[in-house]
């Protein structure tokens, strides 16, 4: 069997799950083999332990991007936040006020998740297959013309609360796990309803 991994070389392990057949071959002739470390030995010629090569990140990626952060209605205006909560790549906890592996565009690294000021993002490195809880809100007593706030993943449409309300909180959350080595983009989003 070929050696596509050199021991003591950079490996990307999205990489060794293609060469494996895991993702773009699922009904080829790789899909009887097992996704263990024994087919990541032969395909690499090396040893069972991860520790044979240098420069392998397990954690997974997230961005989240907010939309505008204020819309001013005709009447009054109308604010917009998103955060989100979850586990570091290290076990510890990111939130909105703070944990590590992260960083915010309105209050610099490892200084929470929160977004208030629109068009910022926030960045974390999570542990693979842990939860991520995504928050969209706004509120107001009370505007002229209705609005909604939705999430999307990926650049599509995942929840949104579309009651349209003149007044009061506009809010929605999304959950989902990240797996490993794993990247997404969430975006927050105030809507004004026309």
């Amino acid at each position: 069997m070929p050696v596509y991994f050199g021991g003591g070389s950079q490996v990307d392990m999205n990489t060794v799950r293609y060469a494996m057949g895991l993702v773009d071959n699922a009904t080829g002739p790789n899909r009887y083999e097992a996704g263990d470390f024994n087919r990541i030995r032969n395909l690499a010629g090396r040893g069972h332990a991860m520790s044979d090569w240098w420069g392998v990140n397990f954690y997974a990626y997230c961005i989240m991007y907010q939309g505008e952060g204020y819309i001013y209605d005709g009447c009054q205006g109308r604010d917009h936040w998103c955060y989100y909560d979850g586990t570091d790549e290290y076990g510890g906890y990111v939130g909105p006020w703070g944990g590590g592996s992260t960083y915010n565009t309105e209050r610099g690294y490892n200084n929470g998740t929160f977004l208030t000021f629109g068009y910022g993002y926030c960045w974390t490195y999570f542990r693979p297959y842990s939860y991520h809880n995504y928050v969209s809100w706004s509120r107001n007593d009370y505007n002229c013309r209705a609005f909604y706030v939705d999430i999307l993943r990926n650049g599509g449409v995942v929840t949104g609360n579309y009651f349209a309300y003149a007044g009061g909180d506009q809010y929605i959350t999304y959950n989902f796990d990240q797996g490993f080595q794993a990247s997404e983009s969430i975006t927050c989003r105030l809507i004004l309803w026309y």
